[in-house]
């Protein structure tokens, strides 16, 4: 379980779950741990973070659309504001020492071609994400596989911007688990739901299967590049997380976090009422974030702090939008009920490692 305890500044780690899969390589770490718990770099993030994000989606004019429209050009100036935690993240690092410097490089190129392919779907216009053509369809399938083949293989090579330590190979069962648990926790809701109301109609199957599973795979990849998984995460569990985590036993860390993430998105709430209208919104993007947050923490020290189990965590929970369930909307409230409990039980009944040695 999340158990409190009192970490010596600049001295402690946080002991990734001796269940999580061994690493390859033996972890290193490229900065100073005094380094990574200055308040310097992390409230550097945080003003970034609100700096390249809130501008930009205000500027796009996205906003007015009320989350609804076709993915143009202004959509692509929103997204690039959704990239504000990870290009946060990549800068503060960059600046905080040579191999971190060398870090943050090899992964700006993703980010900057997950942007290339959202400019040729602006240039086509689709109104939703599963309209996208053949060849942007192409495209961002593509990339999304190659960034998976970065984050997994190759994730020896590279270290949490936030501390400097080497990342962890994913485990294959902890990437099973961050894909198919959101899922899992939304069919049932949908069905519990459906059930209720006697109705249970999915519009995006059209009785053929093959046409569904290119939906389905387009889907999963859009929201991987630009459904904030791609654009968030190196940011909030590869740099915010990491450094909570030195200062704080995993529940504080988790809800410093969600407090930060869920006010981050307040642009968004108070103009399309994603949560209910006006203030309501921000009180529902709390009540949802809060749990998720802890859940995303419980993955983090499982999976030892890989950041591809938050890339699909992130992926999974978002892609439910894209496929007409009926009931939506009752079903995501089902769903935040179910994930509340589930965030509970592996909280209560998960045995957390203590910050600090």
């Amino acid at each position: 379980m999340f158990s409190p305890s009192s970490p010596s500044p600049g001295k402690t780690r946080v002991r990734t779950d001796t269940n999580a899969e061994p690493s390859s390589s033996s972890p290193a770490t490229a900065e100073p741990a005094t380094d990574a718990l200055s308040d310097g770099p992390l409230l550097a993030f945080l003003f970034l973070t609100f700096l390249i994000s809130w501008p930009l989606w205000i500027a796009s004019d996205v906003l007015s659309r009320g989350g609804a429209g076709p993915l143009d050009f202004r959509w692509l100036l929103a997204q690039v504001g959704v990239f504000g935690p990870s290009l946060a993240a990549l800068i503060v690092s960059a600046v905080s020492g040579r191999e971190l410097r060398r870090n943050s490089l090899r992964i700006l190129p993703l980010l900057g071609l997950a942007l290339a392919v959202g400019f040729v779907i602006a240039l086509v216009e689709p109104a939703s994400n599963i309209e996208v053509g053949s060849l942007a369809a192409i495209m961002v399938t593509l990339v999304t596989i190659w960034v998976v083949i970065f984050f997994w293989p190759l994730s020896p090579k590279l270290l949490l911007p936030g501390t400097g330590e080497a990342q962890r190979p994913a485990g294959g069962r902890w990437l099973a688990l961050a894909f198919v648990l959101p899922v899992v926790l939304f069919l049932l809701a949908w069905t519990l739901t459906g059930l209720q109301s006697g109705e249970l109609g999915l519009s995006s199957y059209q009785s053929d299967v093959a046409a569904f599973g290119r939906i389905v795979i387009v889907s999963f990849s859009i929201n991987f590049l630009f459904g904030g998984s791609l654009g968030e995460e190196i940011g909030w569990r590869g740099f915010l997380l990491p450094r909570l985590l030195r200062r704080h036993d995993p529940l504080v860390a988790s809800i410093i976090l969600g407090v930060v993430w869920a006010f981050w998105h307040a642009p968004i709430d108070l103009t399309t009422g994603s949560f209910g209208p006006g203030p309501a919104a921000l009180l529902g993007r709390f009540i949802w974030t809060l749990p998720v947050a802890i859940l995303f923490t419980w993955f983090y020290i499982k999976s030892g702090g890989n950041l591809l189990v938050a890339l699909i965590l992130h992926t999974s929970l978002n892609i439910s939008s894209d496929f007409g369930f009926s009931n939506y909307e009752r079903s995501l409230v089902v769903c935040m009920i179910l994930l509340f409990l589930t965030t509970l039980g592996l909280w209560g009944f998960s045995r957390m490692p203590r910050t600090g040695s």
